[in-house]
């Protein structure tokens, strides 16, 4: 087998997603507001120089705190919301952990290392790692062998700096890795840097595809 460590997107991979339920939440508690004002919510469709990106990629970084990223949006949305509902609202965007693909990565644990590389935010982070402890009883630090979160490393897909890290940080040549992710311009930002890549279109090939590698 070519390849020694599989690297695995979370959000549209193995976390299922619906930004929209996110964004028509945001749109009717602000009376309505356009759902198109919320777009940024939703990161397979952003707009180059969004104001409202640019708060949601640096908060992706790290490189603004929960308060300050809270406050950013409610002061669009021009409502009163506490931390707790915020964070109901913000989180609404993740459905649940597709235990298909994961349990279909599980049975590859002893061929490959594996690894996660998501960009996320501490509030989503918290969110999906209680899911995941519902379901397994652990958290997807004690399954996979690294996990890398944007927010931990302060940079993003598909940013060079991020791939770079990852390979000196994870133990293996570039040329050693698959990585899967759903978005194409982050596959194409990894093999800029050696890095061959899965895009995830849709579960069941990817599961078959996984299949493949038993």
């Amino acid at each position: 087998m070519k390849y020694k460590c599989l690297i695995f997107d979370l959000g549209g991979v193995i976390i299922n997603i619906n930004p929209s339920r996110t964004i028509n939440e945001f749109s009717r508690i602000s009376n309505n507001k356009p759902s198109n004002e919320f777009e940024f919510i939703d990161y397979r469709f952003l707009k180059k120089g969004l104001k409202k990106k640019n708060i949601f990629f640096e908060f992706e970084k790290g490189s603004i705190k929960e308060e300050f990223f809270r406050n950013e949006i409610i002061k669009n949305l021009k409502v009163k919301l506490d931390n707790d509902e915020f964070n109901r609202i913000w989180n609404l965007v993740i459905l649940n952990i597709n235990t298909d693909v994961l349990e279909s990565i599980f049975k590859l644990r002893n061929r490959f290392s594996l690894m996660v590389l998501s960009n996320t935010n501490s509030i989503h982070k918290n969110y999906f790692e209680k899911l995941m402890f519902n379901e397994y009883g652990y958290g997807f630090n004690k399954f996979f062998d690294k996990v890398f979160y944007s927010h931990e490393m302060f940079c993003r897909k598909p940013e060079k700096k991020i791939y770079e890290m990852v390979i000196d940080e994870c133990g293996y040549k570039p040329s050693d890795i698959l990585f899967f992710d759903d978005m194409k311009e982050n596959i194409t930002s990894a093999k800029l840097n050696g890095i061959d890549g899965y895009h995830v279109e849709n579960k069941k090939d990817l599961i078959n595809y996984i299949s493949s590698l038993i």
